[in-house]
């Protein structure tokens, strides 16, 4: 009996599965290939890679040895490799004078007075001084253009003047003592004696007037300036800078300066110095409101310009701790990766400066927003640092360490 086989033998089913069983693995392996990495690791039972922004906490490990972590997160911000702040306070101008302010006042224009033995002339004047306080001083002045004999002027009631005047006594300062408010100022010339009583005695003057000397005065003026705590605490130098006007040069005065009722300056003014400067102590300065007293005791001065300036320490440049556990530092020896990361603001501009990982240094200088370097062999078990030192001034969003 012949029997008819199908259209494959048996050997040739063989094969065909072979070939299946073969496109099947292929399959397998290209699926696992293009498999994203988290569900790999979810299919093999590992645990899942953290993400940049979703890093963990210190201490969590992976695997058998603690194989990933975050050391250190943190946000720094703004770096400034400036360390040193100058500040300028700007104070108004102060205007400063003690000098006299002189009026004058006509008493007469002509006068003439004669004394004989049948006639006797005298002239009396009144006048005012509206500032008794602020004045220093009544001069009369005028001039004698002929006389024969001796005049007399009296000042209320009292002789002031007496004998042979011409113009070279001349001005007379009048008393002090005498003088108020309202004043009366004679003039008379005496007769002629026994043997010459046929003789006429006259003056004729000319001009009479009165110069009136007041002080006006400015001579002290205050200024006010305040300091937070903080501000004093992280000062380091602190000076007041000026300008000296020189209104007058009829005198020279002495410039005073005091802070807080303490002399911190008293010279002679100088005209045309330039810019002065003057230091202060810092222990003369306190919290709060701090008092500029100026005063002079001569002359006109005007100090323009005036300004606190004023140089602060900005704080230390940065310094971030973490702690390295002893689980830790067996997964660093069982060779996983410490890595530093940093992100920076994305503004195309430089980004750089020096990282100091427990000292060691390592640079950065990037135009882009991201920065990592490998911290192998430089972490230590226990307390750790990381200091930053900019070179340029930038923002840095983050600063992480992780291991991976």
């Amino acid at each position: 009996m012949v029997v008819k086989r199908g259209l494959f033998s048996k050997k040739g089913q063989a094969e065909n599965a072979a070939s299946l069983v073969l496109i099947i693995g292929i399959l397998t392996i290209a699926y696992l290939v293009l498999m994203p990495v988290a569900d790999k690791r979810e299919m093999m039972g590992e645990s899942p890679l953290p993400s940049q922004t979703n890093l963990p906490p210190v201490g969590q490990g992976y695997g058998n040895s603690l194989n990933f972590g975050n050391l250190l997160s943190e946000s720094p911000g703004l770096m400034d490799p400036i360390l040193e702040t100058v500040t300028q306070t700007n104070l108004a101008s102060v205007d400063l004078f003690s000098v006299e302010s002189q009026k004058f006042e006509n008493i007469a224009t002509n006068i003439h007075l004669e004394n004989s033995l049948v006639s006797e002339d005298d002239a009396e004047f009144t006048f005012v001084l509206d500032d008794l306080n602020n004045l220093e001083d009544v001069r009369l002045l005028f001039f004698v253009l002929d006389y024969n004999g001796e005049l007399e002027v009296k000042l209320n009631g009292v002789k002031v003047l007496s004998g042979e005047i011409t113009s070279d006594v001349l001005p007379i300062t009048l008393p002090r003592s005498l003088l108020g408010r309202v004043n009366r100022i004679s003039f008379e010339v005496e007769g002629p004696n026994v043997f010459q009583f046929m003789t006429v005695n006259y003056y004729e003057l000319k001009d009479v007037m009165l110069i009136k000397n007041y002080l006006v005065e400015n001579n002290a003026e205050f200024r006010q300036f305040v300091l937070t705590g903080e501000e004093l605490k992280n000062m380091n130098h602190a000076s007041l800078v000026y300008r000296l006007n020189c209104m007058s040069l009829k005198y020279q005065g002495r410039i005073m300066i005091k802070l807080n009722g303490r002399i911190v300056q008293n010279a002679l003014a100088v005209c045309d110095a330039g810019v002065t400067e003057i230091d202060f102590s810092l222990g003369e300065l306190i919290e709060g409101r701090n008092i500029l007293e100026f005063g002079v005791d001569k002359g006109h001065y005007v100090l323009e310009n005036l300004a606190i300036e004023s140089d602060y320490s900005a704080q230390e440049y940065p310094r971030y701790y973490f702690s390295v556990q002893v689980e830790t530092m067996k997964g660093i020896f069982d060779g996983d990766d410490i890595t530093l990361q940093s992100n920076f603001e994305n503004d195309g501009k430089r980004k750089s400066g020096t990282f100091y990982v427990n000292g060691y240094p390592i640079y950065f200088d990037t135009y882009t927003s991201e920065f990592t370097a490998d911290l192998n062999g430089l972490i230590y078990e226990g307390q750790n640092v990381i200091s930053v030192i900019p070179e340029t001034k930038f923002k840095m969003l983050n600063l992480n360490v992780f291991m991976e």
